[in-house]
């Protein structure tokens, strides 16, 4: 099995499990915060764990190097925030139509708290910029990096610990 394929079917496990998750915080009404954030970010390091010693032990006959440990987990995460871009989507659109709304009123209030003197103009401004960059399309576009990058900076640590040259 190649690495592109073993990094497609473990993204899409990741993927589909994270999606699981976010519709168990959805259907208990959780607020998405910082703890479901480390929640989420605990369960993408132990997956990547899991997933780049399965490999390596499985599939690489015991050894990876650094940078393929690196590239592997990089693209676990890829394709598994990719699968959390089209929920994102449907999220947005169909669970949550208001959830765009909800973001775009704490952030002028957000704002407004900062910088009470602002002015009318200057916030239109600013909540205008928000207005465009919290449309579906962009959402996902900026899950899909924000995933990668997550996945590659997790990936960056633990493969100094996975990576193994001999197999012994």
């Amino acid at each position: 099995m190649d690495t592109r394929k073993f990094a497609m079917n473990y993204g899409a496990v990741l993927g589909s499990f994270l999606v699981l998750i976010s519709l168990l915080f959805w259907a208990l009404s959780i607020k998405q915060n910082t703890s479901a954030f480390i929640l989420n970010s605990l369960i993408i390091i132990v997956f990547l764990i899991y997933a780049i010693i399965q490999f390596r032990d499985n599939i690489n006959q015991g050894c990876i190097s650094y940078s393929l440990s690196l590239k592997l987990g990089t693209s676990i995460s890829f394709f598994s925030s990719v699968i959390m871009a089209f929920y994102t989507l449907v999220y947005v659109t169909y669970l949550d139509s208001e959830y765009i709304a909800e973001i775009l009123n704490m952030t002028e209030q957000s704002i407004l708290q900062q910088s009470p003197e602002i002015s009318d103009e200057n916030l239109d401004g600013i909540m205008g910029m928000y207005g465009k960059l919290m449309q579906p399309h962009w959402l996902m576009i900026m899950g899909v990096l924000e995933g990668t990058f997550l996945g590659f900076f997790f990936s960056l640590i633990l493969s100094s610990f996975l990576k193994k040259t001999d197999a012994k």
